[in-house]
């Protein structure tokens, strides 16, 4: 009998790690969740918009920014950020990222397959 009372602790045990488990991989995903939330509401400001950004080199960029109703360019380096210039909204092109794209990751894959065969 007692070999039977360790199997049945044994098991009482793992289900209790697993349920803890489960319960702290679910906290961690609603934490994380909400955060990413906060902070997007955060970054709505309305004022300030990163309409693009460029990479020119390691840690160096371009950046187009809407500043309320002007437009600038500007370069961001590791620790500078420099003015370069001012932008009409004419010369501006938005692109629309609203339109979600759908990868179908078995055409992407078939593809990649028929690149390694050539």
């Amino acid at each position: 009998m007692p070999l039977l009372s360790m199997d049945v602790n044994s098991a009482v045990q793992f289900v209790t790690v697993i349920i803890i488990f489960v319960f702290v991989l679910a906290l961690t995903y609603g934490v994380t969740k909400w955060t990413a939330n906060f902070q997007k509401g955060k970054m709505n400001g309305g004022n300030i918009e990163v309409i693009e950004s460029f990479r020119i080199a390691p840690d160096k960029y371009i950046q187009i920014v809407r500043v309320t109703e002007k437009y600038m360019a500007i370069a961001i380096a590791k620790e500078t950020v420099t003015f370069l210039a001012e932008l009409s909204e004419d010369d501006i092109v938005v692109r629309d990222t609203s339109a979600n794209v759908k990868v179908n990751f078995g055409e992407l894959l078939d593809k990649v397959k028929e690149k390694k065969v050539k």
